[in-house]
């Protein structure tokens, strides 16, 4: 029996490569420009979920300062502070808020309005060095750091 030989391929059908390596070397150059080279992003755990264990924090994750502003209240004598965006009246509220925060290694900044009686901001200070934060610094705040109050006020 006899089998007959298939004849051989021609040229025409093989397949082009050239496409296929052009789509490559474009999904290649897509991911190259893509990626994030310097890490990926995490949310620092804050709160209780942090006490349970918070891990895969890198140094970059958190901040390296809390600012604290303390600004008078308008016709009153009474010092208004305000950290991360809530206002407190009390310096025990400092406290409270940096042991919650517990970052050691972070410096706490207090933006002072310049209308604040010393012994204010030595309450905010003291109330500051009872939390776990102990790196402490003072500066004038600026016009735009203080919710409520007026650019007149503040640097005058």
């Amino acid at each position: 029996m006899k089998f007959d030989r298939q004849p051989e391929a021609d040229s025409e059908e093989l397949v082009n490569l050239t496409s296929m390596i052009d789509v490559v070397f474009t999904l290649l150059a897509f991911f190259i420009i893509t990626v994030r080279v310097f890490g990926v992003e995490r949310d620092a755990v804050v709160g209780p979920a942090a006490e349970h264990g918070a891990s895969g924090l890198v140094q970059g994750d958190l901040p390296e300062r809390v600012t604290v502003s303390l600004a008078e209240r308008p016709g009153s004598s009474d010092m208004r502070i305000f950290i991360g965006g809530f206002e407190f009246n009390d310096p025990a509220a400092i406290t409270t808020q940096l042991r919650e925060i517990n970052l050691p290694q972070a410096q706490v900044v207090f933006a002072v309005s310049p209308g604040l009686l010393v012994e204010q901001v030595a309450a905010a200070v003291d109330a500051a060095l009872q939390s776990p934060m102990k790196k402490v610094s003072l500066r004038q705040a600026e016009a735009d750091e203080l919710p409520g109050v007026s650019p007149a006020g503040v640097g005058s």
